[in-house]
């Protein structure tokens, strides 16, 4: 599945950031102890208000691998606006890859609050190097979550590593809210799988709001809506999360999807995604009866339920 002409074990990083400034200094030692480096380093900006563009330009002086960019254009509504920040600088970093002649196997995200082990990603070229029918690797992220540190199995999107051949066979990262899960559901629709190295880990230093508060759920329940949910599908999974959380989170999801039908928020334009979406009910049907608890099911569906 490699590219051809590929060099197999290299890679391209993309990270979108927005007034990241405290979180930078830890990011940029992560990614330069890296014992594989990325043959390019694409930093986004996405419109800081603080000194984290000054501080990447000024990282990027002393390291001719890093390229930082910026975007003036801001897209409305705002929960569309990391989803279209990745998707602007992964396209950036496939021009710059072209222009600069570099041949790679693989393109890598990582988010600005991140951080990885030195051997990270040589651990992840080296997992999807063994398995051609992986399409997305990723390792164990420790995140912040209710005060404490929670090691979650789920495929990351904050340190994700994808076969080049197949993003770029699916039309790349796209300017999409929850941008991670389209990849996802076009490699399971195509047979392909994911590897989660337990042995590659990372801090997310952001504590995770997606379940574990009304708001968070909320906007879940927007993107949803924009993902092509229906309405039943909804329904079946504000049951889940009312189980696994408490009502109140669950009204949180479903006042997010039915915010997204009051206001006629535009869904997405992907026929294979919305399919996914609509028939999510059926997926919850079937699990449902099985010996999977639902804290079990919202572990193993976390991405995309």
């Amino acid at each position: 599945m490699s590219k051809m002409g590929a060099v197999p074990d290299s890679y391209v990083l993309v990270t979108a950031m927005k007034n990241e400034g405290k979180m930078l200094p830890g990011l940029f030692e992560s990614v330069q102890k890296q014992s594989r480096r990325p043959v390019l380093w694409l930093i986004a900006d996405d419109g800081s208000t603080d000194d984290g563009y000054e501080q990447a330009k000024k990282f990027a002086l002393s390291n001719p691998w890093v390229v930082v960019v910026t975007r003036e254009e801001v897209p409305n509504p705002p929960w569309v606006r990391f989803g279209s920040a990745v998707s602007f600088g992964y396209e950036k970093a496939l021009k710059m890859s072209k222009e600069r002649g570099l041949e790679y196997a693989y393109l890598a995200v990582l988010d600005a609050d991140t951080m990885v082990d030195k051997d990270y990603f040589e651990k992840l070229v080296a997992a999807l190097g063994k398995d051609e029918k992986a399409a997305i690797a990723s390792g164990m992220i420790t995140t912040v979550g209710g005060g404490r540190l929670e090691a979650k199995p789920a495929p990351r999107g904050c340190a994700r590593m994808y076969r080049r051949d197949f993003l770029e066979g699916i039309g790349g990262l796209r300017a999409y809210p929850a941008y991670e899960t389209i990849p996802e559901i076009k490699a399971m629709n195509r047979n392909l799988g994911f590897v989660v190295m337990d042995d590659a880990k990372g801090l997310h230093r952001r504590p995770s709001t997606q379940i574990s508060d009304a708001q968070g759920l909320r906007s879940r329940g927007i993107v949803r809506y924009c993902m092509g949910m229906d309405f039943v599908s909804a329904l079946a999974w504000s049951y889940v999360y009312a189980r696994a959380v408490g009502f109140r989170h669950a009204r949180g999801f479903l006042g997010g999807y039915l915010e997204g039908v009051r206001k006629r928020y535009p869904r997405i334009d992907d026929e294979e995604v919305e399919r996914y979406f609509k028939g999510s009910w059926k997926r919850f049907l079937l699990n449902s009866k099985t010996k999977d608890s639902v804290n079990e099911l919202l572990v193993r569906l976390q991405c995309c339920p």
